[in-house]
């Protein structure tokens, strides 16, 4: 599996990207330590189909949940499915971090369709929490590019 990490300054409290409270124009007076901020800010997808899947545009969604704890991130699958998707097939998914908790502001790879029966199909995307498993992050899901409403969260 490719994985590509983007590793940016986020140098929050010296200098770095401003806070979203700073952009909006309110006023900021000192910035919200990096677990707080990100549960705060972070609130991962839990609506389900009738099928049980959780989905924010009925296209792309996760089997299971949305949110795990970081000290199984690193072991942990996270499936994704498609609608429609047939074996063989690749999706290109980008990590984009929504809270500033991580070292990396966004994550990509793509993955390959395996036979796995999920209730949309006969296959899903193991995707892993392992590369996106920061303590206290918050990610939006992007899939071959287009934005799926879906959000995850990695807790402490």
């Amino acid at each position: 599996m490719r994985v590509l990490l983007a590793i940016s300054a986020l140098l929050v409290g010296c200098g770095g990207t401003p806070s979203a409270d700073a952009a909006q124009g309110s006023p900021s007076t000192a910035p919200a330590p990096r677990e707080t901020a990100a549960a705060a800010a972070c609130a991962p997808t839990t609506s389900r189909d009738a099928a049980g899947v959780i989905t924010a545009n009925g296209t792309f969604g996760v089997v299971g949940d949305t949110s795990t704890p970081s000290a199984t991130a690193m072991n942990e699958p996270l499936l994704v499915v498609r609608r429609g998707a047939v074996a063989g097939d690749r999706l290109d998914l980008r990590f984009v971090q929504l809270a500033q908790s991580a070292p990396a502001t966004w994550v990509e790879y793509g993955v390959q369709a395996r036979t796995h029966p999920s209730p949309w199909g006969e296959v899903t995307f193991e995707a892993g929490w392992k590369p996106i498993g920061f303590a206290g992050s918050c990610w939006r899901v992007l899939a071959d590019g287009a934005d799926t409403g879906l959000v995850l969260e990695v807790r402490p």
